[in-house]
């Protein structure tokens, strides 16, 4: 799943879950599939780069504790540092 890189409805609801800052919601979608926390869009960029690109710091402590790297690149190059730096 992690090496997918598409836009599909589950990385539009993710980015949605993402940016809103709804933890809850995140965490009931992982309790039930965890493997959502590694989705990828077209662009190479997943929760865990939108999560920083927002300072969204508890949603980034959830995808780090899942093992979700934070040092991966986008189809850009960018990683999710990258965007604090942005």
């Amino acid at each position: 799943i992690y090496s997918t890189w598409e836009d599909t409805e589950d990385t539009t609801l993710m980015w949605k879950i993402v940016t809103s800052n709804a933890v809850e919601d995140l965490e009931r979608w992982l309790e039930s599939d965890p493997g959502a926390a590694w989705l990828r869009s077209a662009d190479g960029r997943g929760p865990m780069w939108w999560a920083f690109e927002g300072k969204k710091q508890e949603i980034v402590s959830i995808l780090m504790k899942m093992g979700v790297p934070h040092t991966d690149k986008d189809k850009n190059g960018l990683s999710p540092v990258d965007l604090l730096k942005e």
